[in-house]
């Protein structure tokens, strides 16, 4: 399959007919294919593939073997030879360049428990892993290439800068309760600041940079609020907020969206600047039992069994609300949401306006996978439940197009995307690359 391109046009329209495998033949791949190409032609009428389907480039990995997807490392981490049962086990962290594919390093480490985040900075790999059943973690960093350990800390890695040569790490002590944060030098492990939450606080990452969170927002029961620079550790603002009802009981609701913080509760929400924590507007829209993020030139409470208001993030006035809507994410100018009802179960992903909630139109059975690409489009993947051929394709929000790339055979379904590349788990347990952009 070539690329073939279908536009939606303005309608709230279906895409062509599933191009999946017959129902009685589902793992025939070449038939599979050979279809689709049949029904995307006869759908476009008699449009013809520009260049042949791009080849995977194939990793070698065995059943058990982790990976872990970056914009441009590929991590698959498998056991050393040695007892799977023993205290203490080796891993090897096998790191790859995206999107070519090429092996850059392996590196041994050793843990106690299930690996849970890999990433790299330069020539230090590192590795946060489960120390025991109890609920403590731990991160490692290592020369790559090498069993060097550098340092080793007691803690869950949340982000890196490299610029500022800082890790950002939370420890959990299960025994106590506490909940302690930590900026520790990348390439010592010394520790440049440390602070304990409250025990009636909360602590949240905001102002998230290229996957680093400059700042960390605490607020306490009583209402009082400190916001700490994740690079230094300072203490950059703090003030005493109203705190809300039933905060003691139900739990302090924070909610970092752009500029601005989000406190409340049952009684509304008040947005407060996260840059000196100065009051900016209340709205009625309750926060307990709800989550915001922000939503291109808005910002969206969802509520946990579904449905969104949508605010104006200079006021705080409701601009639109649906029931349906259960999720959404950035495109450009456009928001992609799906929900959980409607036709079979769940509603089409949907293209739709931020400030007015009109809908621009839908795409169908295909699903969003990974950030969106500097051209405005949306990597899509397609799968019919039971099948291991995941379709692959670029959406076009503005224009409502679906660009289809190729087709991803024999794979598991654990497929994740970068900007540049999809990357799945096969049957046989390796680990496919598939380019998103031609030669």
């Amino acid at each position: 399959m070539g690329d073939v391109l279908i536009d939606l046009g303005e309608q709230h329209g279906r895409l062509p007919v599933d191009p999946a495998a017959p129902r009685d033949r589902p793992h025939r791949f070449r038939a599979a294919l050979a279809a689709a190409s049949a029904l995307l032609v006869v759908a476009l009428g008699g449009a013809v593939a520009q260049s042949p389907p791009a080849q995977p480039v194939i990793v070698p990995a065995r059943l058990g073997d982790n990976m872990f997807v970056e914009q441009d490392r590929l991590y698959v981490v498998g056991a050393d030879s040695g007892r799977p049962d023993a205290a203490v086990q080796h891993k090897i962290v096998s790191m790859y360049a995206l999107p070519g594919g090429e092996l850059l390093s392996r590196t041994t480490v050793a843990v106690t428990g299930a690996v849970f985040k890999v990433t790299s900075v330069g020539a230090t790999v590192l590795v946060s892993y489960q120390v025991d059943t109890v609920g403590a973690e731990a991160t490692v960093a290592l020369a790559a290439g090498t069993d060097r350990a550098l340092w080793r800390a007691p803690a869950r890695l949340l982000g890196v800068s490299p610029p500022d040569g800082v890790v950002l790490l939370r420890e959990n002590s299960p025994q106590f309760g506490d909940l302690h944060w930590y900026g520790v030098d990348l390439a010592t492990g010394r520790t440049r600041w440390s602070f304990q939450q409250p025990t009636q606080g909360y602590t949240t990452p905001a102002d998230v940079t290229d996957g680093f969170p400059r700042r960390l927002i605490t607020a306490t029961t009583a209402g009082h609020v400190e916001i700490r620079d994740t690079a230094s550790g300072a203490l950059v603002s703090q003030g005493d907020v109203a705190a809300a009802p039933g905060w003691s009981r139900r739990g302090i609701t924070v909610w970092p969206t752009g500029d601005l913080v989000l406190i409340g509760g049952l009684g509304g929400i008040t947005a407060y600047t996260l840059a000196g924590l100065r009051p900016r507007w209340h709205s009625a829209v309750e926060l307990s039992g709800h989550w915001a993020q922000d939503c291109v030139d808005a910002i969206c409470v969802f509520g946990f069994r579904g449905g969104v208001q949508v605010l104006d993030p200079g006021t705080g006035q409701v601009r639109w609300a649906a029931r349906r809507w259960t999720a959404a994410a950035e495109a450009g100018p456009y928001l992609l949401v799906s929900g959980d009802e409607g036709l079979e179960g769940r509603y089409p992903m949907a293209v739709v306006e931020p400030r007015t909630g009109v809908v621009h139109g839908d795409f169908g059975a295909w699903r969003s996978a990974g950030p969106p690409r500097p051209d405005g489009t949306v990597v899509g993947l397609r799968q019919r439940i039971g099948d291991d051929v995941v379709f692959y394709a670029l959406l076009d929000p503005v224009r409502l197009a679906v660009r289809v790339l190729g087709a991803a055979t024999a794979v598991s379904g654990d497929c994740q995307s970068t900007t540049d590349v999809l990357v799945c788990r096969r049957i046989d347990a390796t680990v496919a690359i598939w380019p998103l952009t031609k030669s």
